[in-house]
């Protein structure tokens, strides 16, 4: 899996476990240690940190901000920031992480898409006659 794609997989399920009750102080201080981290990272963005308080409410609206975020930063490749997303990630689901489910290569891909239970219509190859 992408730095970037980690730490986004790993910010959803950080934020949805922590809203439930059944949140685990691992999973509650591995999600306030990325967040921390990203902050840090993020400094030199002013608009970043509201961003990334708007993606804890609104993921998917906002992955594509944060996304740009971690890749301008270098935050996608900050060992600390990929060792606390891994780490939520073990822990809201042990059974996906032990089986592999976060270790994703999309390399040379077009169309992809990452989760679960995602919709997504991809048309690929010359735009059909008649088409804007």
């Amino acid at each position: 899996m992408e730095g970037s794609d980690l730490i986004l997989a790993a910010l959803a399920a950080g934020g949805t476990a922590a809203v439930g009750q059944s949140a685990t102080l691992a999973v509650n201080s591995a999600h306030t240690a990325l967040r921390e981290r990203l902050r840090q990272l993020f400094s030199r963005h002013p608009q970043a940190p509201a961003a990334l308080d708007l993606h804890e409410q609104d993921p998917d609206a906002f992955a594509p901000a944060i996304r740009s975020y971690l890749a301008g930063t270098g935050a996608d490749c900050d060992e600390q920031a990929l060792r606390a997303a891994a780490e939520i990630l073990r822990s809201v689901d042990p059974a996906g992480s032990a089986s592999g489910k976060y270790r994703v290569d999309v390399g040379d891909s077009q169309g992809v898409q990452i989760g679960d239970f995602g919709n997504q219509q991809n048309t690929f190859g010359a735009r059909p006659a008649g088409a804007e």
